[in-house]
């Protein structure tokens, strides 16, 4: 023999108009609703705002919005001091090569064969050397 499944109404047991699936929370849920249980919970319901997520507040338009950025110097205490005493040096012994009248270009290559090499290229740019001296000099 064939079996039939007949969907009812979970509330009133009266015959099936839709299934409705509410997220509440993170989790879905299934309710098969009547056209008049359901008439009932769409009434006074809006439908959600494109591109909102259910459940996440935001901020309003006009308010700005905050960002906390960690950054590297936050998270190890001691790297802001140490870089700030490597420049301080490197300044100091680019001061003396100008001094004794090398360029800034010859002044970068004897920076690295003294084995200070630049925090994030390959060689010393010859404007950042004069920066830095200029700065030293301030």
């Amino acid at each position: 023999m064939a079996e039939k499944t007949v969907l009812v109404c979970d509330v009133c047991g009266a015959d099936l108009a839709s299934t409705v699936i509410l997220r509440i929370g993170g989790s879905s849920w299934r309710k098969d609703l009547c056209e008049t249980h359901l008439t009932e919970l769409l009434d006074g319901a809006r439908r959600p705002t494109r591109g909102a997520r259910a459940g996440r507040q935001t901020p309003s338009r006009g308010a700005p919005r905050k960002q906390e950025k960690i950054t590297t110097r936050a998270r190890r205490p001691g790297v802001r001091a140490t870089r700030r005493r490597t420049h301080q040096a490197v300044a100091a012994q680019a001061k003396k090569l100008r001094g004794s009248g090398l360029s800034y270009r010859q002044i970068g290559e004897a920076l690295i064969k003294g084995g200070m090499k630049p925090p994030r290229a390959k060689a010393w740019n010859r404007v950042v050397i004069g920066r830095m001296i200029k700065a030293d000099a301030a």
